[in-house]
């Protein structure tokens, strides 16, 4: 998948969206994209220190964004509005720095009433640089198993 078909299930648009291909999907199991992080990405022209890595929530960013794509390829999750919950036992284990090729490959471990949770991670030539527990909603899935107080409405 390029970024355009990326963009009939993400949300997303430019300059918000990062990764560049999908590479291989398993719905509501796995997936694996890419970022190329150019020289002239708009995040590295945020500091005026030369050689500057990628940020850590860019990082965080590009991993969710690839983390999302099992679970909105399913059923009819396409262009469904995503938030994100939680982001635990995250890691930078070495620096990205523009010219890098991040590699990401994203497990969805349950997915349950609008809320999916599973692992990213990604590599540099095979090399693990980064990785995270994510977690994240689809609201209106999940309003629909919202407890209701007994003779009230809504």
């Amino acid at each position: 998948m390029d970024n355009k078909e990326i963009q009939e299930f993400h949300r997303h648009r430019y300059p918000y969206i990062l990764i560049d291909t999908i590479e291989s999907i398993e719905p509501g199991i796995r997936a694996c994209g890419y970022k190329y992080f150019s020289e002239n990405e708009w995040l590295f022209h945020c500091s005026a220190k030369e050689d500057q890595p990628v940020p850590f929530t860019m990082l965080i960013e590009v991993l969710t964004e690839v983390f999302l794509m099992p679970v909105l390829m399913l059923d009819d999750n396409k262009g469904k509005i995503t938030n994100f919950i939680s982001c635990d036992e995250a890691h930078v284990y070495e620096d990205v720095y523009p010219g890098a090729r991040l590699k990401i490959e994203v497990e969805v471990q349950s997915w349950r009433r609008g809320i999916a949770a599973g692992y990213a991670a990604g590599y540099i030539d095979n090399k693990l640089v980064c990785e995270a527990k994510l977690r994240f909603v689809i609201p209106e899935i999940m309003e629909q198993f919202r407890p209701t107080v007994a003779g009230k409405v809504g």
